[in-house]
């Protein structure tokens, strides 16, 4: 690696880490991780190269992914359990209004229905472009606007939540451990060994979901390992914000300045709709409003988990029901578009 490139490295995180630091100053929301995300974000904009070191971004994922199953107490495993259909039921009406969304960006985008499906069904940015190009679309447009709907749920659900107050209802009591040194090794060697079992079997988001399940699978066995540092959390949020931002680059934005517009509209339209549909599940189920309008939030798992444990609205659960989601929108998009929205269906 050359020296240019370790200093190229450098530089974008130490502008994501002191990005971070001035937001949280200012008493921003999330400032960790929007702080990271609009700055990067302006910069690549700007026509600068930024660029993140290999694996920072799955150091990220681990950190965070480790955080998370560490609160997963038997109590809460089995909370989480009791309410998997209401979380299937929601991961499907996400489809159905990402479905909806869809038919609106293909009609008033001018794109064909493989881009404006996978541009709007909220899965991963990689795999639905993935997915696009197998069946026809574009890529490019696909990623921006999966990018978009990330960066319209960071930057608007938790401001909005904290300045209505709707925050530290949570449906259970946070189990808080404390660091140990001697465990805490113990808990990122499981961390990693997970995560780097699922990342060869090449599984989604196998940074975060497998040391996720690790962390978790220790907290129910009430093992007590270790606690995660707020630092490390922290940091976890600047490498991913970082991540985030850098997808932002201007050639990208510039060449789809028609498309974009109307990306910005269907991203609103989809979580309008998904948070419509939160609250109604709220007032069915008894979960509190907040912690449901962020589970079903089309949001990235990561940025909402991120923004369930600042808020602390049941980062376990919230975790839950974006797992099914994000495991039943890759499973079904593909039979949905092929047996349904395809020309040669």
């Amino acid at each position: 690696m050359s020296a240019a490139t370790l200093a190229r490295h450098a530089l974008s995180l130490a502008i994501a880490a002191g990005s971070g630091w001035v937001f949280s100053l200012c008493h921003v929301p999330l400032p960790w991780l929007l702080g990271p995300m609009l700055v990067v974000a302006a910069i690549s904009m700007s026509g600068k190269t930024l660029t993140m070191p290999k694996g920072a971004r799955q150091t990220g994922q681990l950190l965070l992914g480790t955080g998370i199953g560490l609160n997963f107490t038997p109590a809460v495993a089995a909370f989480v359990i009791d309410h998997i259909v209401v979380m299937v039921v929601c991961a499907l009406a996400s489809i159905g209004f990402g479905l909806l969304s869809a038919l609106y960006l293909r009609r008033i985008a001018k794109v064909d229905i493989a881009t404006a499906f996978f541009a709007s069904v909220p899965g991963g940015v990689v795999e639905m472009a993935l997915q696009a190009t197998r069946w026809g679309g574009e890529m490019a447009p696909v990623s921006l606007a999966q990018s978009l709907r990330i960066l319209c749920v960071v930057t608007t659900i938790p401001t909005t939540l904290i300045l209505i107050g709707a925050t530290g209802h949570s449906p259970f009591e946070v189990q808080k451990l404390s660091f140990d040194i001697e465990g805490f090794p113990i808990l990122i060697a499981a961390s990693l060994a997970a995560g780097g079992l699922m990342a060869w079997r090449r599984i989604t988001n196998a940074w975060i979901l497998g040391p996720l399940a690790s962390a978790a699978l220790i907290t129910v066995l009430q093992l007590d390992l270790s606690g995660m540092p707020r630092e490390l959390l922290n940091l976890s949020q600047i490498l991913i914000g970082c991540f985030i931002g850098l997808r932002y680059r201007r050639d990208l934005v510039l060449s789809l300045r028609r498309f974009l517009p109307h990306a910005v509209i269907s991203t609103l339209v989809l979580v309008g709709l998904n948070i419509a549909f939160g609250i109604a599940v709220a007032g069915v189920t008894g979960l509190p409003a907040a912690t449901m309008v962020l589970s079903v939030s089309p949001g990235g798992m990561a940025e909402m988990s991120i923004t369930a444990a600042v808020l602390e609205l049941g980062v376990p659960l919230i975790a839950a029901f974006h797992i099914v989601r994000i495991f039943l929108v890759i499973g079904l998009s593909g039979l949905i578009f092929r047996y349904i929205l395809s020309p040669r269906s």
